[in-house]
């Protein structure tokens, strides 16, 4: 055999065991040794697979093993909330790096932990897989999957790693703003709560904040979303996500069109800027 059919046999074999052996779990566990986490990279640069429900498996132990709370199923699934549950349906789940295991070690037991698989989408390259989606060497995800070349198709599926069958601890989630923590987990409860019976949208443009102040709060002023509501701010660089409550419109007279949104110092630090004036993407209901 040459090493071209070896390595399309090798592709082959990793996209069948990807496909015929979904994450599903049965009656009693959610994940078993013979699933398989296919790992998608969202929007945002969030990684996501979808869980398919198998009998007696409900939304709220489902949340609990993924470290979740069932408003933020309804977030990440739209229309869930409406809907009656029935087995096979697909149930759309973010997983943090954390909780993916990218190396063994001596006490490794294949036997508690499912492989996860990530499955490559246009534009990828073996680069940013690595470098930006899991970060890890190259040269390990080549090994492990017996690759010759960094070349990938749309579709390949890569053997990343493995998550375990316990679940995912909730504060494998925690975002990295230290002490503001609180703050901003309590405004990211108000917004998924409020955007399941409200409609969505969401905007891009140019992000501004004064370094001078010493405000400590998470607050916002936008065009369009209403005062007091909440709103969610991406800075795709960092890929850092914040929520901030608005208070107030961003008046025309002071800023140009392509400003959408004016943060507060405290939120522009947990986004990671570092200039006065960078990109972001921002969500918010009306």
């Amino acid at each position: 055999m040459t090493k071209t059919m070896r390595y399309w046999a090798i592709v082959i074999v990793l996209w069948m065991t990807a496909n015929t052996a979904q994450a599903t779990g049965d009656s009693l566990f959610y994940l078993l040794p013979q699933d398989s986490v296919l790992l998608h990279i969202g929007t945002y640069q969030e990684k996501f697979f979808y869980h398919t429900l198998e009998k007696k498996q409900t939304l709220f132990s489902l949340a609990k093993f993924y470290g979740l709370r069932v408003q933020e199923l309804y977030y990440y699934n739209s229309g869930l909330k409406e809907k009656r549950l029935s087995v096979g349906d697909p149930i759309r789940i973010p997983i943090p790096n954390k909780a993916i295991l990218r190396y063994t070690y001596p006490a490794f037991a294949p036997s508690q932990h499912a492989r996860v698989y990530y499955v490559v989408k246009k534009g990828d390259t073996m680069f940013r897989i690595a470098k930006h989606y899991f970060r890890m060497p190259i040269e390990d995800i080549m090994a492990r999957n017996q690759l010759s070349s960094t070349t990938l198709k749309t579709g390949q599926v890569l053997h990343i790693g493995w998550i375990s069958l316990a679940g995912v601890p909730e504060d494998y989630r925690k975002n990295p703003n230290g002490p503001y923590h609180p703050q901003n987990e309590a405004l990211q409860k108000r917004y998924l709560e409020k955007v399941v019976s409200r409609k969505e949208k969401s905007i891009q443009g140019i992000a501004t904040w004064q370094k001078t102040s010493n405000n400590d709060q998470l607050f916002a002023l936008h065009r369009n979303a209403r005062p007091d509501s909440v709103i969610e701010i991406t800075n795709p660089m960092t890929h850092r996500t914040v929520y901030a409550k608005v208070i107030g419109s961003i008046p025309s007279t002071a800023y140009e069109n392509n400003v959408a949104v004016v943060l507060s110092p405290l939120a522009a630090k947990l986004l990671g800027a570092k200039d006065p004036r960078f990109f972001v993407q921002v969500k918010y209901y009306r």
